[in-house]
């Protein structure tokens, strides 16, 4: 282990325990879950989802210079905190980059529609460079059992289509 990454993660951890006064852990952890409640959930908007994160900036900043904790139990809540507000940023971020709608409601995009063409991959998130959210497409690899052509929408079909 690079023994200055681990004193920078010591410091990170234990920063809420040196500030006298500040704002709980729970208080981020309910602000970060009303904003992915208020700007997250489907039918997904783009410009939402960007709003999210500038939202969830915000939060990091206010995490990051004012999260106080008076015990060990807060010091815990604090770490989950983190975590929530990492996997809300990661959420729209994926969204972000996936600009289709797929999977009926659950990543249903307003400004987009299915695209199988460019769409039918799994998409890899991991850390960049910059600490942000980076972005991959992998090939769905082919089915160990086939599958007929009109079992693989079977998802898709069950949707009830407004008539034109």
């Amino acid at each position: 282990f690079d023994e200055g990454d681990v004193e920078a993660e010591r410091t990170r951890v234990l920063a809420p325990t040196l500030r006298d006064d500040g704002i709980p852990p729970n208080q981020i952890e309910y602000k970060t879950r009303r904003l992915v409640n208020d700007y997250l959930q489907p039918p997904k908007v783009t410009a939402k989802m960007e709003l999210a994160q500038q939202r969830f900036e915000e939060v990091r900043e206010d995490m990051e210079q004012g999260m106080y904790v008076r015990d060990a139990h807060e010091l815990m809540r604090s770490l989950e905190a983190s975590t929530i507000l990492d996997c809300a940023d990661m959420a729209a971020a994926a969204s972000l980059y996936r600009t289709e709608s797929r999977w009926g409601l659950y990543h249903n995009r307003v400004e987009y529609e299915r695209d199988d063409e460019n769409w039918f991959c799994h998409t890899i998130l991991t850390k960049g460079e910059d600490g942000k959210p980076a972005h991959t497409k992998k090939d769905v690899k082919p089915y160990v059992v086939e599958i007929d052509d009109d079992e693989k929408d079977a998802y898709a079909n069950q949707r009830v289509v407004a008539a034109e």
